[in-house]
């Protein structure tokens, strides 16, 4: 199953972080605690390490851009892991829904 990489809370006041400078590519190897990107907070910039280890399979955020706490950059797969098929990428799968506010109001 594929692993993501989110915008981890580097300090106290962060909300969010700017991805500075992408350290792996795509179809790179990345290992448990290895340097994957630069991250601009609201007080430094600094090195963000990996949490898995894999392959970088897909990178969802680009360089220059601020992303929220939480938001997925990247997508891990393990050695030997097929990807996911065109279209079933789980970045993209439809938010579950909630079973208050969000019924459908008739027209």
């Amino acid at each position: 199953m594929p692993k993501f990489i989110e915008m981890p809370k580097l300090s106290d006041t962060m909300t969010e972080g700017t991805l500075v400078k992408w350290l792996k590519q795509e179809g790179d190897p990345v290992a448990m605690d290895e340097s994957i990107a630069e991250v601009e907070t609201d007080k430094a910039t600094m090195e963000m390490q990996s949490f898995d280890e894999g392959t970088l399979y897909r990178i969802y955020v680009k360089e220059g851009e601020a992303v929220p706490l939480g938001a997925r950059l990247a997508m891990l797969l393990e050695e030997g892991e097929a990807p996911p098929a065109e279209g079933e990428d789980p970045v993209s799968a439809p938010p579950t829904p909630s079973s208050s506010s969000e019924k459908e109001s008739p027209e």
